[in-house]
């Protein structure tokens, strides 16, 4: 039960996080995945501590990421994605930290229709901080909580500048109504697609794994190139970028095509 003052906090989180487990349940995963609900996080992140410090030193080699999703409905929100390669905060995340943070930016990039993020840094103020502490790699998403909204933030999101993210942060009015069900569905999407792009690939977050499998991960840097706003028709510079695409692998498409031809 979650008390008064932490409904967006905790309640709507697990919830998008167990609509995301039921789907799993329909699909067969390459890789096994675990799905937690941590307590005690807001007294010093005792549950995913705790759960870390009783894993044996082959459990944690066996873990190949963790997805932190805590607070994705704040009111006055912004779409957050934690920075693991460290390019725009002072810390970056342990080895892979970045493909995570890629998938991401990738997936808002493309498939959600180009929406904006920002990048927010591994603090340590949540369950990934167990995780990251021994090695493993982890990223995830974030809406805000007492941080405030600026100026800029608002000309992209929308809200109110000078506001809280979260303006009932740890308060007693952070009830049900305390939400945006825009934000929510929004990230909630982005969960979904990041569970079940690292469910189904072979290649380890690092690239280091080369196994056979439903396909992998590359990364690909493309340069700068001249566009056209598909809007106006008018000339525009496309920035270079480093993109992580998910390759099919070639026993899957046989089987695929091969269903179709029957």
């Amino acid at each position: 039960m979650t008390p008064a003052g932490a409904r967006e906090a905790n309640d709507f989180n697990y919830a998008a996080i167990l609509e995301v487990a039921e789907q799993m349940a329909k699909v067969k995963p390459r890789n096994k995945v675990r799905f937690a609900w941590w307590g005690a996080e807001e007294s010093g992140l005792l549950g995913s501590q705790h759960y870390v410090d009783n894993l044996s030193q082959r459990e944690i080699k066996n873990i190949a990421l963790n997805l932190n999703f805590d607070m994705i409905g704040s009111p006055n929100f912004v779409r957050f994605v934690y920075d693991g390669d460290g390019s725009s905060t002072p810390l970056a995340g342990p080895n892979g930290s970045g493909t995570i943070e890629r998938v991401f930016l990738d997936y808002f990039s493309d498939e959600a229709g180009a929406l904006p993020v920002e990048p927010t840094a591994f603090s340590g103020r949540s369950d990934y901080g167990p995780f990251i502490a021994v090695g493993i790699p982890a990223g995830g998403l974030f809406t805000g909580a007492e941080g405030i909204k600026t100026d800029d933030e608002v000309g992209i999101y929308g809200g109110t500048a000078g506001e809280q993210y979260d303006p009932c942060y740890h308060l007693a009015c952070d009830t049900f109504d305390n939400i945006s069900l825009t934000a929510l569905d929004q990230m909630s999407d982005a969960v979904a697609h990041s569970v079940l792009t690292f469910a189904m690939t072979t290649s380890s977050v690092n690239g280091t794994d080369k196994g056979k499998g439903l396909g992998k991960f590359k990364v690909q840097k493309r340069k700068a190139r001249m566009g056209r706003n598909p809007a106006t028709g008018e000339p525009i510079k496309i920035p270079a970028k480093t993109v992580v695409k998910f390759t099919v692998a070639k026993s899957l498409k046989d089987l695929v095509l091969k269903k179709r031809k029957k």
